[in-house]
């Protein structure tokens, strides 16, 4: 609080941005501290819409920026499950 005044400084944190997920603004990629940085501009509930699609992925306009955020894919197999690739095999091993 500055000035006496009941507003607040909103910001997305550093730890709520995740490794593998990609934002873009007006279709440019961008790195983490873009969007905090320009999270400081952002009104709560921008902040609260940003957070769910950290999560779900999806786009959206604040203050005309177009912003677009892709979560990282997971990989199912047919029973729904998270599949964890190949599996691993041991070079040394003879068969």
């Amino acid at each position: 609080m500055v000035g006496g005044g009941n507003k607040t400084k909103h910001m997305i944190s550093p730890q709520s941005i995740r490794k593998g997920i990609i934002i873009k603004f007006d279709g440019i990629e961008v790195d983490k501290a873009t969007v905090i940085k320009a999270s400081e501009e952002w009104k709560e509930n921008h902040e609260i819409l940003f957070k769910k699609l950290l999560k779900q992925g999806g786009q959206f306009k604040i203050n005309g920026v177009l912003i677009s955020v892709r979560p990282e894919e997971k990989t199912f197999n047919s029973r729904g499950e998270t599949d964890g690739g190949a599996p691993k095999v041991d070079p040394l091993a003879r068969f």
